[in-house]
Order: structure tokens, then sequence, then C-alpha cells
């Protein structure tokens, strides 16, 4: 089997659209230039923006401009399990309270059972989006100062996505098994509707092996990504050294989420 942190990456893409931030929590900025190393090899022998990254450097340490960046205004919450491989189980108060039409206040207990290697249960509150404002004018500094430092299979971070809270976790084995304690009714509903980025969350068991990112503050989850190509007379070439000719541009090209799905359906 595929190492996990690729199937990671792989369900979030197909699942919520993203590109996924591994591990979650992860420090990574605007501005930051990474690399893949695990990256599974698509057609035409390109990287693909999988599992875990490595910082490079960042528009900060080349001295390239002092980008703008953005915030998006209204907050989204993401919330996903694996098809088939992911059971919840309430304890008794929390049914009784899930039948109330009241928002449920009282504590309880959550079982949540992960039943394949690999399985995920994804949950991601209030996330906000920081971005880039000016692609073109930052394309064009790279061109006038940074041509010559750039490498092989490379990627600008273009916007990075935060959780006010988030919870996560996912199974490194055929079985396992986690509990969670105190206001835990919230993350029945498919739209987070009922779950409040102040409610009281707790592992009280586990069982098994998994990794879990705990209910934790400001979780990064996803990122977007232009990736580093050079243009020769016209002819775009991936795989450009640190020597660069007056008659190189420099080209970021966005890092397209059909796409990617498309080279993880081929892997």
């Amino acid at each position: 089997m595929q190492s996990l942190q690729i199937e990671y990456s792989k369900e979030v893409a197909r699942e919520l659209g993203k590109i996924a931030v591994y591990l979650p929590g992860e420090d990574v900025a605007v501005g930051d230039i990474l690399t893949f190393p695990f990256g599974k090899r698509g057609l035409l022998n390109k990287t693909a923006p999988l599992g875990s990254f490595q910082r490079i450097t960042s528009l900060k340490n080349l001295r390239i401009g002092q980008p703008k960046v953005r915030q998006s205004e209204s907050p989204d919450s993401y919330r996903f399990t694996s098809k088939k491989a992911v059971q919840f189980n309430f304890g008794t108060k929390a049914q009784a309270d899930l039948a109330n039409n009241a928002l449920p206040k009282a504590n309880g207990e959550l079982q949540i059972k992960l039943s394949a290697e690999g399985a995920i249960c994804f949950f991601a509150l209030n996330c906000t989006k920081t971005s880039l404002e000016d692609i073109t004018a930052l394309e064009n500094e790279i061109n006038a100062k940074g041509k010559k430092m750039l490498w092989e299979d490379t990627y600008l971070v273009t916007s990075v996505t935060t959780a006010q809270k988030a919870l996560i976790i996912q199974s490194k084995s055929n079985e396992s098994e986690l509990t969670l304690a105190g206001e835990v009714q919230g993350l029945q509903s498919s739209s987070l509707m009922n779950l409040h980025a102040n409610a009281g969350i707790h592992i009280k068991k586990q069982k098994g092996n998994m990794f879990i990112k705990d209910w934790s503050d400001d979780v990064t989850v996803f990122m977007d990504l232009m990736k580093f190509e050079k243009e020769t007379f016209g002819t775009k070439n991936n795989h450009f050294s640190t020597e660069a000719s007056d008659q190189d541009a420099i080209r970021l090209h966005p890092v397209s989420i059909s796409e990617l799905i498309e080279d993880i359906n081929i892997l």
C-alpha cells in the first residue's frame, strides 16, 4: 500500500477539491517555496504536490518584494469521512439530546470506529484563507530579480487555509477506535452547524494505531500552489537549473485540482 500521507492527500483532493497540508497544522505561509519529495510522478514524469513537503526558501528570503495578501471574508467549515470505513456511535445521553430540536449543550460521548488502513475522519471549523493578491506583478519581479534562484520541481504557496478549530484522524491499521467526550453532538451534522469552536471536546480513550490532530486551534489544512516553469522562446520546460539566460522567462503555472485528480487516478 502506498504511504498513508499520499493517501491522505489524494482523499482530500477527491473529497474536498483541495491540496492538503500534511501534516495538518504544519507551519506553512503564503510566499513559501516548497518541494514534495514523496509526490508520485504521473504522466510526462511530472511531480505531484502530494504528501509531506520541504520548505526550500521563501519570497521574503529571496528579497522578492512584499506581496500583498487578502483574507477571505466569510469562514467555511469542512467535514468528511472515508466512505464505508468510518462509523459513529453516540452514547446514550448524546442520542437523547440529538432527538431534541434545541441546540444540544449537554456533554456526551462519541465513539469513532475506523475499519480500514488510511481511513480518515476530518473536521475543520471556521476556515479562513490568506491569498496572494497580484500574481502577475510577482511574476514580473521574479523575472527581474530571481531567475537564477529557482529549483526543479518547486512550488510557490499562493494561499493557506487555516481552521479556527480542527479534529483530524487517520487510521494506520485496519481497525482503530477513538472515544471523544464532551460537547460532541455537533460532530454528527454534515454541515457542522451545531458545532462551535469553543466546544469542549477531548479524547477519552483510543485503541489501535492512528494519527490524530487533536481538537486544536489554528490548524493549517489546505493550500493553493503555483509551479515554477521556465519558458524559452515560447516553449515551457519544467526542468530548469540555476543557470538562466536573459532570454528565459519564469512563469507561475497554477496547480489545477482537476488535473491533479486526473494524475491521481492514473497512478
